[in-house]
């Protein structure tokens, strides 16, 4: 019986991928042969991650926060606001005018329904002059 012509690009995928894999495998056993404390400092550094990311949307500011005369600093206070989004908010604000309310922020590609849903208990839009 002859092998099917489908068949030949599929092993051919498996050997290649066996291929990478053992590649890989070849390349950290040397690496950690070679400086053996390696993987410890790369581990290490990594170990707070998730607990940064995920402290991003749990932080809460001191008191409410006039949307019209904070700085990058104080919206960075916001749960999910970060220095990228706080620097589009202070560039919004300086192009469009000031804020009236906080639905305008939805206009920033950065805020969606669910971040401005998240900071809306701390924020406030004063008197826009």
């Amino acid at each position: 019986m002859a092998p099917r012509s489908d068949s030949w690009p599929r092993a051919r995928n498996h050997v290649r991928l066996v291929a990478i894999l053992t590649a890989i495998a070849i390349y950290l056993a040397v690496a950690l042969w070679m400086k053996p404390g390696a993987a410890g400092r790369i581990s290490d550094s990594l170990a707070g991650w998730p607990d940064s990311v995920a402290d991003r949307f749990h932080k809460h500011p001191d008191h409410p926060i006039d949307l019209n005369t904070a700085t990058a600093a104080e919206l960075e206070q916001l749960p999910g606001i970060g220095p990228a989004t706080a620097a589009e908010i202070l560039r919004f604000r300086e192009q469009s005018g000031p804020i009236r309310r906080p639905e305008d922020l939805l206009a920033i590609p950065r805020i969606t329904r669910r971040a401005l849903d998240r900071i809306r208990p701390y924020v406030f839009v004063g008197n826009p002059r």
